[in-house]
């Protein structure tokens, strides 16, 4: 990759550096609703009417007067979320997938990354309906999809970044596929 033209490595440089922005502010998203905790992701997706008791301990608790009253996920709002995340992370995830494929990275280092992106990707989409419908145990799944995700995409940006600008190759360059 080293190579290639420098128009081609510039514009592969600035998609993947939006890319990496573009994920940051998704987990920023994410930790702003839930703070990456359990307890608050489940308010999230499965509302947090069952906080609020006839109790007075409970009444005057300042962490629920200051959360509010969070209604469940319905069934329309899920399929709105995964529509959007099934179709955009695939993309995303192919494109950065065929960009990382053209790296020196031995092939099995690939296919694992490959491989946990994938997974992050099933966890990511099915992990609202699991913590709605199923059980509150899958808010860990969802959690996870962000550190899986988030590591494989530390990967697939770093790694063309560092062979297109630093890493000298002597064998012939494969830039054809831009």
């Amino acid at each position: 990759m080293y190579t290639t033209p420098v128009s081609k490595k510039l514009f592969i440089t600035f998609f993947l550096i939006m890319i990496g922005t573009a994920y940051y502010i998704s987990c920023l998203n994410f930790y702003e609703r839930t703070k990456f905790s359990p307890k608050k992701t489940i308010r999230h997706y499965s509302g947090n009417e069952e906080s609020f008791s006839d109790e007075p301990e409970e009444e005057y608790s300042e962490e629920l007067l200051q959360e509010g009253f969070f209604f469940p996920k319905s069934y329309r709002e899920i399929m709105e979320i995964t529509h959007v995340h099934s179709y955009m992370l695939a993309l995303i995830v192919f494109v950065l997938s065929r960009i990382f494929s053209m790296t020196k990275v031995r092939e099995m280092f690939k296919i694992i990354i490959y491989t946990f992106a994938f997974v992050g990707i099933i966890l990511n989409v099915s992990g609202p309906w699991l913590i709605r419908y199923i059980s509150d145990i899958f808010t860990m799944t969802l959690i996870a999809s962000y550190i899986i995700l988030g590591v494989c995409f530390i990967f697939y940006i770093s790694l063309p970044i560092y062979e297109m600008w630093f890493r000298k190759s002597e064998e012939k360059d494969i830039s054809y596929w831009l």
